[in-house]
């Protein structure tokens, strides 16, 4: 497998898929989704790091996202996410992870003056993580959640650091919500892309199928990746271990194409 391939993995399983990991010579993204920070052991997953580089193999970590609102209007929200983003770039040292995906905190169904709000005190808000993110090298992803076009995203980018600051893109997400093409949406944000996540659904859940059981057309992704030049790291987002193998064999077929 290519070295800028990732694997979903809970923060709380790093341990007990360690041997696994190793032993395939996966990648994994830490993922924190239900991980309380202030009882996670950093020091074992700083151990669990240190084996896997011992290997050449690095990794990436998936910040928590209950409660993250970076762009809220109310103070105490954006303290709450103010903590989350602190800790979850000492987790990244600990780590030595080199992405770091972060929710953006938009909510579906927003409407102009609620964009417009979240706009801009995003901007007030991701500017103050930028020396720590290219201290540690490291780079701090925003992934698309509920947004149909890459235009809150695109914005929000634009006045950010872009050694400090790229997208994370999420097919099986944009597959549900889309009002853009890929080829639109990817075109756009070239210039900030520097992570993707890849499974697959039918268009209206989230469903974190295997690359090659819904409707996401991966061949298009993966041509479009191939003519750009663009090799950005990725991870495969299975949540269960024999989903991830059919999307092991997924991916190693269309880059071989």
């Amino acid at each position: 497998m290519p070295n800028n391939l990732f694997v979903h993995i809970p923060a709380q399983q790093l341990k007990r898929r360690l041997n696994f990991l190793l032993s395939r010579r996966l990648q994994p993204e830490v993922a924190c989704q239900e991980v309380n920070l202030g009882k996670l052991d950093f020091g074992l997953m700083r151990a669990c790091a240190a084996e896997l580089a011992e290997q050449g193999l690095a990794t990436t970590l998936h910040a928590p996202f209950n409660g993250f609102e970076p762009g809220s209007a109310k103070s105490r929200l954006r303290t709450k996410a103010q903590l989350l983003c602190q800790r979850s770039l000492q987790l990244a040292e600990a780590l030595g992870a080199k992405r770091i995906v972060f929710h953006p905190g938009l909510a579906q169904g927003s409407t102009p003056s609620q964009h417009a709000e979240w706009l801009r005190n995003s901007r007030e808000f991701w500017p103050d993580y930028a020396d720590q993110a290219r201290q540690q090298q490291t780079v701090l992803c925003l992934e698309n959640i509920f947004e149909s076009t890459s235009e809150p995203l695109f914005e929000l980018l634009q006045g950010l650091d872009p050694e400090a600051f790229g997208h994370c893109f999420d097919i099986g997400h944009w597959n549900m919500f889309k009002k853009e093409s890929l080829i639109d949406w990817l075109n756009t944000m070239t210039p900030y892309l520097r992570h993707l996540h890849l499974h697959d659904n039918q268009g209206e859940l989230d469903e974190h199928l295997p690359i090659g059981q819904g409707q996401v057309n991966f061949a298009e992704l993966f041509a479009w990746l191939k003519s750009s030049g663009l090799e950005p790291t990725m991870t495969l987002e299975a949540h269960r271990l024999d989903d991830l193998e059919r999307s092991l064999a997924g991916v190693a077929l269309h880059l071989e194409k």
